[in-house]
C-alpha cells in the first residue's frame, strides 16, 4: 500500500489528475526560455520591415499630398486678400476723382486727379454754383464759401484740362466777398453745364513696374501752373501690390455718356508658386463735369 501511495500520490484521483505530471511544467519552461533566447525568427522580420516599408511608403504621400494642399491654399488665400485690399484701395480712390482728369494713355499707368470732400463737408457746401456778373466769380448754392487759397476744377472734359500748364480748369479761391468767391482768371472753356465745381486735393498715380511686378502708389500737389507728370516722378512710390504676373495688370477708361457713368476697368493675376488668381473690377467714377 505504502508503495501504491509513493507511485501515485497522495490525495483522491480527482485531485492526482489536476496535478501536472512530473517533468511536464519543466519542459514547458524551458521550451519558454529557449524562445526568449532566440527572439524573432529571420522571416518574421523581413514580413515586418516590408510592411513597415509599405506603410510608410503610403503614409509619406498621404502627408506630403496633405501638406501640398494645405500650402496651396494658404498661398491661395493670401493672393485673394492681397488683391482684394489693393482693388479696395483704387476703388475708394478712383470713385471719387475729379471728373474726366485721368490719363490712362499707359495701360500700365493710371494718373488721377482727387477731390477734397472734406472741403466741402467741412464748410457746408452743395458743391453746386451760380456764376455771379463776371466769370471770375461763383457763388454756392448753399451761400457758404470756401477758405481762401482753396484750389477748385471746374468743368474738365479731358485730362489735359487737369494737367495743362497753361491753361489748366483749376482755379483758386483768391478773395471772398460776402457769400462770392473770386476765383482771380476767368473760368476757361465756360461754365460747367450741372453748374458743378470740385475742391481739388492732388493728383494720385499708379503705376506698374514689369521688372518687379510691383504696383505702386504715389501722390502729388496741385497748383494752378505746376508740372503733375514732374511732381508725380518726383513723388515718392510706395508698393501697393506685388507678385503680379507680367503683362496682366491693364487700366482702361470710358468717358461718361448720357446712360451711363464714367468707368475705369482695372485687370490683373497674381502669381506666386504656381498658384495663380485673376481680379477684374469695373469702378464707376461717382461725379460728373
Amino acid at each position: 500500500m505504502q508503495f501504491l501511495r509513493d507511485r501515485h500520490g497522495t490525495g483522491t484521483p480527482m485531485e492526482r489528475q489536476r496535478r501536472p505530471l512530473a517533468g511536464h511544467h519543466e519542459y514547458r519552461r524551458s521550451l519558454s526560455d529557449r524562445r526568449k533566447e532566440h527572439g524573432f525568427t529571420l522571416i518574421e522580420l523581413i514580413t515586418v520591415i516590408l510592411l513597415l516599408g509599405i506603410i510608410g511608403v503610403l503614409g509619406s504621400e498621404v502627408i506630403t499630398t496633405s501638406f501640398k494642399g494645405f500650402a496651396e491654399t494658404d498661398t491661395a488665400m493670401e493672393l485673394f486678400e492681397e488683391g482684394k485690399l489693393a482693388l479696395m484701395r483704387m476703388e475708394r480712390e478712383i470713385h471719387h476723382m475729379v471728373p474726366n482728369a485721368v490719363d490712362t494713355s499707359s495701360t500700365t499707368t493710371i494718373n488721377f486727379g482727387i477731390i477734397d470732400d472734406n472741403a466741402l463737408s467741412a464748410n457746408g457746401l452743395a458743391g453746386l454754383y451760380q456764376p455771379v456778373g463776371t466769370t471770375t466769380r461763383i457763388r454756392d448754392l448753399s451761400t457758404n464759401t470756401l477758405p481762401l487759397n482753396t484750389l477748385i476744377s471746374i468743368y474738365n472734359t479731358r485730362w489735359n484740362d487737369f494737367s495743362s500748364i497753361s491753361n489748366r480748369k483749376v482755379y483758386q479761391v483768391t478773395q471772398v466777398v460776402g457769400n462770392n468767391m473770386d476765383l482771380g482768371t476767368a473760368i476757361i472753356g465756360g461754365h460747367s453745364v450741372t453748374k458743378r465745381y470740385y475742391p481739388v486735393q492732388g493728383v494720385i498715380r499708379y503705376d506698374y513696374d514689369s521688372s518687379s511686378g510691383i504696383l505702386s502708389r504715389s501722390q502729388a500737389t496741385v497748383t494752378t501752373s505746376n508740372d503733375l507728370t514732374a511732381a508725380l516722378d518726383s513723388a515718392t512710390a510706395y508698393p501697393l501690390l506685388t507678385n503680379i504676373q507680367p503683362g496682366s495688370l491693364s487700366f482702361t477708361f470710358t468717358p461718361a455718356s448720357l446712360t451711363r457713368n464714367a468707368m475705369v476697368r482695372v485687370n490683373f493675376t497674381l502669381d506666386r508658386n504656381g498658384i495663380t488668381l485673376d481680379f477684374h473690377k469695373e469702378i464707376q467714377v461717382r461725379n460728373v463735369p
